[in-house]
Formats: structure tokens, C-alpha cells, sequence
């Protein structure tokens, strides 16, 4: 009888792990997708976002970190600002923008390489092509040589849910370096602007870096309620750099990031290089970007130098625990199930309801207090399945490979 338990326990957790992929195989093919309208709203959703969103308290604004928007100026205008800034000696100025090719504007062109040309410290940014027959990065993407022969490179590609929705560029993640098909390494822009800061904070992160990390997120520039924290970065609008409305002090020593932030600073309308973080107000079924790719690439910058990271499960320990778990559920659910058979929907139902709000809670709170990303969302899968699942185990696999089962099928009583 003992020797029977067990083996019913491991055979039934089997069974359940074969309907989680049954399932699973079936969304991949999205053959529910037509009845599923709220998990529509919910797909870009994390439970960690709440965190982010609603329970993370108030950050320090970081004095490291200067953003400048280049908004729709001209290239002489750009290469005007850039004279502006790097007067005041910043650690680094990045230049989070492409210039592909010369224009008409000759002279335009040529003061643009001329201040360039004249920026100590200056990272201009690159973008790594993925070749998807060869599953390689095999190019790169930069500014004209004229405009980059001064500067060092960094690659501004940033993970995004981009190829699951055209419309949604959800950002929680970056990769620290990219490595090409011809074996050079490309350092994400962020780092390479953070290592002019600390270079030896740079070098720790680098030895244990994974190969994609996740965006520990500060907050915003001026949003205007965009996201919960707005001006937690310092931002200059193009007028305030022709009029000079700021202190040397506020450029001396810091990393300096030319981006787009919009048409004008607090400029919530325009889409360009703009993301979805887990910061924003509205985390369920988003309607609109909250953050410049420019901040985004500060975000990580101010993480890096404050060594603020969030670690994560790798997929092996997702599973383990699932795995664990799942037997241990099955396990209390078979002892039920023979021990108290008229209990058992009522109290498998009870434990669920447990786990399902439980869990959520643990990996929240995981977050907030030890910077642990525990993403649970396959054991939650798993514990939404068990009772049901162990339920047709027991009554109609089992039954339906032994004799006395199969009989009992066929026979009719009369009523």
C-alpha cells in the first residue's frame, strides 16, 4: 500500500507536468486567443510591476547622471550644445543618437564633428544586428566616421517584448555585452558611460553579469504623472542650454547623456525611442510609454554605479522549484483524495486559493526587501492545476488502465 502511494504520487505529478505542456503547447499555437481578451490586457503584465509601480518607495534623486534633449535641433544646433556641456568637463558625455550619413548642411556637418571632436571623454552609440538565419550578430549599426572618430562605442540595443506585440516595447532587461559573429565585444551604452564614472564598480559588475540583467529602475525625468517617480534624473531642455540656465557644478564630474526626450521637455505625446517600464502608473493593459530610451539607458547607468541589482531565477531553479513543489502538492492532494475522498474538492480548493494569492505576495515582497526577482509563474501554473489535474488522474487514467476500471465504464446500472 505504501509502495502504491508513492508511486501513484510521482506518476499523478508526471501526469500534471504532461497537462501543463499539453497546454502549453496549445497557446503557443494560440488556439485560445480568440476567447482570451482579458489575458490580452494582462500579457505584458508582470506581479513584480506592482512593485515597481505602486509599492517602491521613493528613491533619491541620482546627482550623478545629466540627460540633454536634442528634442528636433539641427546638427549645427547639437554640435552648439555639445560645446555648451563639455566646457564644464563631465566624466563622459554619451551621445544616445545616430548620424548616419552626411547631409546638405555641409557646414552643419562639419561643426557637429568639429565639438565632437573636441569631447574628452565621448561614447557614441552603435546597434548590433541579429541575423536571424544564423541566429548571430553579425553587424553593426553606426554614425558616419566623421562624427565618431573621437569616441568610443557602446551598443544601445535594449531587450524589449517588442517581437511578441508590434505595439508594445516593454523594457525590463538589457544586455551587458553583445558579442559579434567575428568574436569583438560590443559593452552596453550604459556600462560603457559608467565606467568613466567607476571603472571598478564597472569591472565587479562585468565578473558576475549575466547575460541579460534586469533594469533596476530609479525613475523618470519630467513626466508629468507618466510614471510614479518623475524627476528623479536632471534634464535640460534645448533652451536651457542656449540661455544657459544651469551651473557648471551640475556638469562638472558626471556622466552627461545626449537623447531624445521628446519635442520639448515633459513632451508625453511623441513616441519616438520610447518604452514601457514596469514604473508606469497604468500596469495593466498600457496604453501609453512612459520613459525615453535615454532614461532608460540613466536608469541603468545610476544602477551600476549605486550597485542596486535585482537578482534573478535562472530557468533551472524556476523549474526545481516548480518540480518541488508540485510533488509536495501532489503528495498532501493523493493523501486526501484516499483519506478524506468527500473533502477532497473542498480542501484541494482551500490550499489553491492559498498558494495562488500566497504566492504572488512572496515574489513582491522577495523584490522589495532582499532584490530577489523569484518569477513564479509556472509554479502558479502548476498549483492552478493540480487539483483538477490529479482528479482525472485518479479517475480516469488509473481507472482507465486497469480491468476493474474499464468494467465498471461499461456497466450499466439501471436508474
Amino acid at each position: 500500500m505504501f509502495r502504491r502511494f508513492w508511486l501513484d504520487v510521482i506518476l499523478g505529478t508526471i501526469f500534471i507536468l504532461g497537462l501543463m505542456g499539453l497546454f502549453s503547447s496549445l497557446t503557443a499555437f494560440k488556439v485560445f486567443d480568440i476567447m482570451d481578451p482579458i489575458g490580452e490586457a494582462f500579457s505584458d503584465m508582470e506581479f513584480t510591476d506592482v512593485y515597481f509601480s505602486q509599492l517602491l518607495d521613493d528613491p533619491i534623486a541620482d546627482q550623478d547622471v545629466v540627460l540633454v534633449n536634442i528634442a528636433q535641433e539641427s546638427r549645427a544646433g547639437i554640435a552648439m550644445m555639445v560645446d555648451s556641456i563639455s566646457q564644464y568637463n563631465p566624466a563622459v558625455l554619451g551621445m544616445d543618437t545616430f548620424f548616419h550619413f552626411p547631409k546638405e548642411d555641409t557646414l552643419g556637418d562639419l561643426m557637429l564633428m568639429d565639438a565632437l571632436g573636441r569631447v574628452e571623454n565621448l561614447v557614441m552609440v552603435t546597434k548590433v544586428l541579429h541575423n536571424i538565419e544564423t541566429d548571430e550578430f553579425d553587424s553593426l549599426v553606426t554614425s558616419w566616421p566623421m562624427f565618431t572618430w573621437n569616441s568610443d562605442s557602446a551598443h544601445a540595443n535594449l531587450v524589449t517584448d517588442a517581437s511578441v506585440q508590434e505595439d508594445l516595447k516593454m523594457c525590463r532587461l538589457f544586455t551587458p555585452i553583445l558579442t559579434l559573429a567575428d568574436g569583438t565585444e560590443q559593452q552596453a551604452f550604459a556600462v560603457k558611460l559608467a565606467s568613466y564614472m567607476s571603472p571598478e564598480k564597472v569591472d565587479k559588475f562585468l565578473q558576475t553579469a549575466k547575460e541579460e540583467e534586469i533594469v533596476n529602475y530609479r525613475g523618470n525625468v519630467l513626466d508629468y504623472g507618466a510614471t510614479k517617480f518623475g524627476t528623479k534624473f536632471a534634464a535640460l531642455d534645448v533652451s536651457d542650454v542656449f540661455l544657459g540656465n544651469y551651473v557648471p557644478e551640475m556638469i562638472e564630474g558626471k556622466v552627461v547623456i545626449f537623447c531624445y526626450l521628446g519635442k520639448y521637455l515633459g513632451d508625453r505625446e511623441s513616441l519616438e525611442d520610447k518604452y514601457f517600464t514596469p514604473l508606469n502608473e497604468i500596469y495593466i493593459g498600457r496604453a501609453f510609454p512612459d520613459m525615453y530610451g535615454g532614461v532608460v539607458h540613466a536608469n541603468i547607468v545610476s544602477m551600476i554605479l549605486n550597485e542596486d541589482y535585482i537578482s534573478y531565477l535562472s530557468e533551472v531553479q524556476k523549474w526545481t522549484i516548480m518540480i518541488v513543489v508540485l510533488f509536495l502538492n501532489i503528495m498532501i492532494f493523493s493523501w486526501i483524495y484516499k483519506k478524506l475522498p468527500k473533502w477532497y474538492d473542498g480542501v484541494t480548493k482551500v490550499i489553491q486559493v492559498v498558494e495562488l494569492i500566497g504566492l504572488p505576495y512572496i515574489m513582491i515582497y522577495a523584490l522589495d526587501l532582499y532584490n530577489i526577482k523569484l518569477d513564479l509563474t509556472i509554479l502558479l501554473f502548476a498549483v492552478a492545476v493540480s487539483g483538477d489535474g490529479l482528479e482525472v488522474y485518479y479517475g480516469v487514467v488509473k481507472n482507465a488502465l486497469s480491468r476493474e476500471g474499464r468494467r465498471e465504464l461499461f456497466k450499466v446500472s439501471r436508474l
